[in-house]
């Protein structure tokens, strides 16, 4: 059997990652079939209850045990989750105290626990010395289980604890931290008390040893590693001072850089600069069980990576012979689980989990009602009573024809109605409802209307009925009878005419109706080539000699004013026609100009181009330089090419780009001068140079060469 915890920080977002991005089976179903194990330890799912689905609760075959924080929304949180085709836990509840347990509002289950659904031995919290707050308050013990840090299960051969330790964010988390530790220390060893074994799992939140610190290799870090008291109340926890067995060092006793947890923001994870803080721990009296422990660094999706152990099938105890794993966690005389079970939940083989369980929620129980039952169609399904008149659906209706008019009187001429062969025989296949005479109508309205032939008065509808009328209109100058004939057996439709009017609207809607595609406009006549010129209305645009001649008054000719009566006919009036202005005009205008006047207006154009190039010339450089593309400055100490990262922290600095060294980061990188002594820094991995991306001015030259 596999037992794993992991830090999923989000657990919906771990699907995107190698190696879930890539599964068929998409869910938290095929997350947990893709890691291999039997028991699964998760902190930082970071879920909200109210938007927890029925897939991240009820996963396929595994039971899930969820806590959510009380105070905060999408903040801290665990779960465990158990294949329930090896092993069901017999109880399972939320905290290490024990006192949300009688909670009725801050527990998670409804109604609280009783006493035979707890696991028990929980410590006396009025004997024991609590840290005092910064500010001088006294510490609340209530507020350990608050946050959602702790799911505890009992499996009959163990109780697992699945943890998420406080971290140390600033000095006023500190009394939480060391308050939760004490608290937990003071719960084992109750149980160890009592008998029972324990397996705690999960985010520790402490770095043990100096070798499980990143800069463990520093010889000041090692020296200052125990300074701070958690981490020697961790170490002197552990074996061989302490009665808890640290599963996976133990297993790997003399290996380095074993971490589990990486800095996101400084990119860690690539140069393995990190920290073992998740931990396996368990009682010495399941050491004969453990067959060993190891991480996954190939497991991505989180800042850390998941933990495992690994437990034998059976083992050999002196005077009780061969003792199997699953009979342990099986009992046959377990006792049944106090939740109850709803018609619509899901059989299953095995026996049914606490009620602790995420299964029995009332969202997810099928004690309430869903929003989609409503939808399901649940009236299709059911089965004809008997007695009860099955009617069948009627078929697709017919169009119903649509009559001609005429112009010249008031009655319709006469129609000659050909019976269709799809035609309805009985009533029940006759047009019968309003849905189906709009259908009809709006059917006889969208088909184009059919030329009607030569030899013949009759006018074929799409139906196959006819008329014969001899004057013919579109389907939209006719009005349709939407009622239904109160004979039940009509031979006949009649249908109902309507004069049209005389307005002007009409008469252009029956011209536009009388084109052959019909006398609605079709979508593929707006991508229709465009009309030929000889079919343009708008005329064409006057030549410049042809606008001169209209708007130039027309001069007499000699005829006119020879013939005119205000002239005397002795005198004799000579016209000179000047010539019209043209092209002609201009050369001789041109021809005229002397040899000096040409070669100053030479010169001058010559001039003004030059100078129009000169300053061209100027302008060049500067808007090269302005919108030139800014390069990676150089860090101080190894002149390589910086990298660029944003601040995505609250603040008045958010957003902002810098660059810091592109280096990875290790042990004994330089942090600065007011964080690292200069005899420990490793010149090999990133210096501390920092540099504000508006003060960069290293620009690419468009001149081949670096500006900077």
């Amino acid at each position: 059997m596999r037992l794993l915890t992991w830090n999923v920080n989000v657990l919906r977002t771990c699907l995107d990652y190698h190696p879930f991005s890539s599964m068929k089976k998409k869910n938290v179903e095929g997350l947990l079939d893709e890691l291999h194990a039997d028991i699964f330890c998760f902190q930082e799912h970071k879920t909200v209850r109210s938007r927890l689905e029925k897939s991240m609760a009820c996963p396929g075959p595994y039971d899930g045990f969820w806590t959510f924080p009380r105070s905060k929304t999408g903040y801290s949180g665990v779960c465990t989750y158990v294949d329930s085709r090896y092993c069901v836990p017999l109880k399972a509840e939320e905290g290490i105290t024990g006192l949300l347990l009688d909670d009725a509002k801050g527990s998670t289950m409804k109604p609280p626990w009783t006493p035979e659904e707890r696991i028990g031995q929980y410590p006396e919290f009025e004997e024991m010395i609590w840290m005092d707050e910064v500010d001088g308050t006294s510490f609340d013990p209530k507020r350990l289980d608050m946050e959602g840090r702790a799911v505890v299960c009992d499996f009959g051969l163990f109780i697992l604890f699945n943890l998420y330790c406080p971290n140390e964010t600033n000095d006023t988390r500190r009394p939480y931290k060391m308050n939760f530790l004490q608290a937990l220390q003071e719960r084992v060893r109750l149980l160890q008390a009592a008998g029972r074994e324990v397996i705690i799992a999960g985010d520790i939140n402490i770095m043990r040893a100096p070798i499980d610190s990143g800069e463990g290799g520093i010889r000041t870090s090692a020296e200052q590693h125990y300074e701070h008291p958690a981490r020697r109340i961790m170490d002197n926890w552990c074996a061989p001072k302490g009665p808890m067995v640290d599963v996976v060092r133990e297993s790997w006793p003399d290996r380095d850089d074993m971490f589990t947890c990486w800095n996101q923001k400084l990119d860690a994870r690539p140069s393995n600069y990190g920290s073992r803080i998740d931990m396996i721990l368990c009682t010495p009296g399941l050491r004969p069980w453990i067959k060993g422990g190891d991480i996954l660094t190939k497991v991505f999706g989180s800042d850390h990576c998941p933990v495992y152990i690994d437990l034998h099938e059976s083992i050999e105890v002196p005077g009780h012979g061969t003792l199997h794993l699953r009979d342990m966690l099986n009992p046959l005389d377990r006792t049944p689980s106090t939740a109850p079970v709803y018609p619509n939940d899901v059989p299953r083989s095995a026996p049914e989990p606490p009620r602790f369980a995420t299964k029995f929620f009332d969202e997810f129980s099928g004690k309430q009602t869903t929003l989609k039952s409503f939808f399901g169609g649940g009236g299709a399904g059911k089965k004809a009573r008997a007695g009860d008149e099955v009617v069948a659906p009627s078929p697709s209706p017919t169009p119903t024809p649509v009559p001609t008019e005429t112009t010249k009187e008031d009655t319709p001429a006469p129609l000659d109605i050909i019976p269709s062969p799809m035609a309805p025989s009985s009533p029940d296949q006759s047009i019968a409802t309003p849905f189906s005479l709009a259908r009809a109508a709006f059917n006889a309205m969208d088909e184009p209307a059919q030329a009607a032939s030569p030899n013949s008065d009759k006018i074929t509808f799409p139906n196959g009925e006819a008329s014969a009328s001899s004057t013919r209109q579109t389907s939209r100058d006719t009005a349709i009878d939407m009622s239904v004939d109160d004979d039940p057996t009509p031979s006949i439709i009649k249908p109902k005419i309507i004069k049209p009017r005389n307005d002007s609207k009409t008469k252009t809607l029956s011209s536009s109706a009388k084109s052959a595609t019909g006398s609605q406009t079709k979508l593929s006549s707006f991508f229709a080539q465009p009309p030929s010129k000889a079919k343009r209305k708008t005329p064409p645009l006057p030549s410049p000699s042809s606008s001169q001649s209209a708007t130039k008054p027309k001069r007499p000719s000699l005829a006119s004013i020879s013939s005119s009566p205000s002239r005397s006919p002795s005198t004799t009036t000579v016209v000179r026609h000047s010539p019209p202005p043209s092209f002609t005009d201009s050369q001789a205008e041109a021809k005229s100009l002397t040899v000096e006047e040409d070669q100053l207006i030479s010169q001058a154009i010559a001039e003004a181009d030059a100078a129009k190039e000169a300053k061209k010339a100027e302008a060049a450089p500067i808007w090269s330089n302005l919108f030139a593309k800014k390069l990676p400055p150089l860090c101080a100490v190894h002149h390589k090419p910086c990298k660029d990262f944003i601040v995505m922290k609250p603040g008045p600095n958010k957003g902002k780009r810098f660059w810091l060294c592109s280096l990875p980061v290790g042990a004994g990188y330089d942090m600065g001068r007011s964080k690292r002594a200069r005899e420990d820094v490793n010149p090999n991995f990133r210096c501390d140079f920092f540099l504000w991306d508006s003060a960069n001015s290293r620009k690419e030259s468009t001149y081949g060469g670096k500006e900077g």
